[in-house]
């Protein structure tokens, strides 16, 4: 795991928890901040696996919208 030095994709934990936490209104105190950049490390992967996925770009059909619930239930 990274959590300070970057990664070879470029992508440093630390330094996006620095820049984005403010930018997002977020106060992450001391004690949580190990176990904050291990999630944005896990985060990172994911979204790497996600983007090595092939996907056809006459396959691509997003959602005009998002609503939970389920099918005719009226919510």
């Amino acid at each position: 795991m990274t959590t300070g030095s970057g990664s070879p994709g470029g992508f440093d934990p630390a330094r996006h928890l620095e820049v984005m936490a403010p930018t997002l209104g977020l106060t992450i105190g001391e004690e949580q901040k190990p176990v904050v950049l291990q999630f944005l490390a896990i985060a990172h992967s994911m979204a790497r696996i996600v983007d090595a996925a092939p996907l056809a770009d006459d396959r691509l059909e997003l959602a005009p919208n998002f609503r939970p619930g389920l099918p005719g239930d009226g919510r």
